[in-house]
């Protein structure tokens, strides 16, 4: 998936959820929020190469970056019915 300079949607809300990862595998620190207007001053920073997990959280997470074209990994794990 890809960041840029406008926030993006990188995971829906969902209640199934029991955890999930974020890679940041770009060149540039990403920011992370809870709706579409996060921005580079209001949303917590990822930098490049780390990593973020959350097992608490089944609302949905945007990111958006200072830099275009800035790669990320996301993976969700749904709990057992």
């Amino acid at each position: 998936m890809t960041v840029g300079t406008t926030a993006v949607k990188v995971l829906d809300t969902n209640p199934k959820r029991r955890c999930y990862d974020i890679v940041n595998n770009g060149s540039a620190t990403i920011y992370l929020g809870a709706d579409q207007g996060v921005t580079v001053d209001s949303g917590e920073p990822l930098l490049a190469g780390e990593k973020v997990s959350d097992d608490m959280d089944d609302e949905a997470v945007y990111a958006i970056s200072a830099a275009v074209d800035q790669d990320i990994r996301v993976t969700e794990i749904l709990k057992r019915e």
